[in-house]
């Protein structure tokens, strides 16, 4: 994989097997394709302390189709359980095409897999609280929607915004602490994309002191930024 940028880690401590890698996919992201899959497998199992994970993020989907399609929310969530079951055919072709020493060395799972009652779901309920009476944090998450939107914003209402931000809410929790499963803490969190940038900008921010210093945090994390 080349990698382009490098959060809380280097080259030499992933070589020397520091963390357990894990590449959580946004399953309308078009850049997750079998070769990717298989070529951060490939990449990530041999470099991996104990085990590497794929996380397919299912159930966050919902929200998006319930804005951008208008969807019921039954509706919504049913598309979304469709397209997670092709990411999860990408997946099985990516691990069909590897060694079976590197098969066995990965894990799959759902975005409900890592959801777990220690560190996720305290997280979880910290940052809903601060999101529902902190205004500087709530408009700062919904500063990142807008930003992520781009010209689209002009096409939504506030409360759609507002919903659109929730999913965000509901990742901060795995990208501020990496995730627990199975008794192994996943975090390099591996992505085509900036994803560090988002804990960097948090981490410049006035409230967030105040938030940090409530939070379970497993242990450290770390993050790359990553293309085939």
């Amino acid at each position: 994989m080349r990698i382009e940028r490098f959060y809380n880690t280097s080259a030499s401590e992933i070589d020397g097997r520091k963390w357990n890698a894990y590449l959580g996919i946004s399953i309308q992201n078009k850049a997750f394709t079998p070769e990717y899959i298989a070529e951060f497998l490939r990449w990530a199992a041999p470099r991996s302390a104990q085990r590497t994970a794929v996380v397919v993020v299912d159930v966050l989907q919902r929200i998006n189709n319930q804005i951008f399609d208008r969807s019921s929310p039954m509706a919504a969530l049913a598309k979304a359980f469709r397209k997670a079951d092709e990411i999860h055919e990408r997946i099985r072709t990516a691990l069909d095409s590897l060694p079976k020493e590197i098969q066995d060395s990965v894990e799959i799972l759902d975005w409900c897999d890592i959801i777990e009652e220690t560190w996720f779901i305290p997280n979880y309920r910290i940052f809903k609280r601060e999101f529902e009476e902190n205004t500087p944090f709530r408009s700062f998450l919904t500063g990142l929607t807008r930003g992520n939107l781009g010209p689209i914003i002009g096409r939504l209402q506030e409360t759609d915004v507002e919903q659109l931000t929730r999913y965000i809410l509901m990742e901060l929790p795995e990208l501020v602490t990496g995730f627990m499963h199975g008794g192994v803490h996943y975090n390099l969190n591996v992505y085509p994309g900036p994803i560090g940038s988002i804990y960097d900008e948090f981490s410049g921010q006035p409230f967030w002191p105040e938030i940090r210093d409530q939070l379970h945090f497993i242990g450290p994390i770390s993050s790359v930024e990553a293309y085939l």
